[in-house]
This record gives structure tokens, C-alpha cells and sequence, in this order.
């Protein structure tokens, strides 16, 4: 299983805007067969600041979304918006 966390920095002033272009993104990302977790939240204390918890399948799954049509359309349409983006991979902590 891939599981990760993305953190989205918008640029001042384009935080409304950036989290339209979120919106647009979270159900066909859902609907993908490998998802298995997809969530998007935004920072209580920090409205410019956007996380993804996610988790999908396996490798293949992942990288199936990433060359999906609405992951391709998010990316140029938040382009503009995004300030800082970052990926941390995750890996579960054995009992």
C-alpha cells in the first residue's frame, strides 16, 4: 500500500481559488479503483495551508492517478496558485 501526505502552501491571496481547484479533484480521485483513502483537509490555524491523506493500492495505482486526466488538470490549474507543495511517504510502524 502507498500512503502519503501532501502539504499545499497557496500563494497570499489564492486561497480561495486554490481550494475550488481542490474540490475538483477529490471525487474522480475516489472513484480511481486503487484508492483506497482520499483526503483532502485545510489547516484550522493556517487557511492558506492544504493537506492530502491518502492511500492507494500499490505502486501502480498511484501512479495511475498521477497520469489521470482530472490529477493532470488539478496540477495546471493550481499552478499559479501554489506557493510550496510537498509529498511525505509514509510506512506503518509494526505493532
Amino acid at each position: 500500500m502507498i500512503q502519503l501526505i501532501a502539504r499545499i502552501e497557496a500563494h497570499p491571496g489564492q486561497e480561495e481559488q486554490l481550494a475550488r481547484v481542490i474540490e475538483g479533484v477529490i471525487l474522480p480521485s475516489r472513484a480511481e479503483s486503487g484508492c483506497l483513502t482520499y483526503q483532502a483537509h485545510r489547516a484550522v490555524d493556517n487557511t492558506h495551508v492544504f493537506y492530502f491523506y491518502e492511500q492507494w493500492r500499490d505502486q501502480k495505482a498511484f501512479d495511475d492517478h498521477v497520469a489521470s486526466a482530472h490529477y493532470r488538470t488539478y496540477r495546471t490549474d493550481s499552478a499559479n496558485l501554489v506557493a510550496d507543495r510537498s509529498l511525505t511517504f509514509l510506512q506503518d510502524i509494526p505493532k
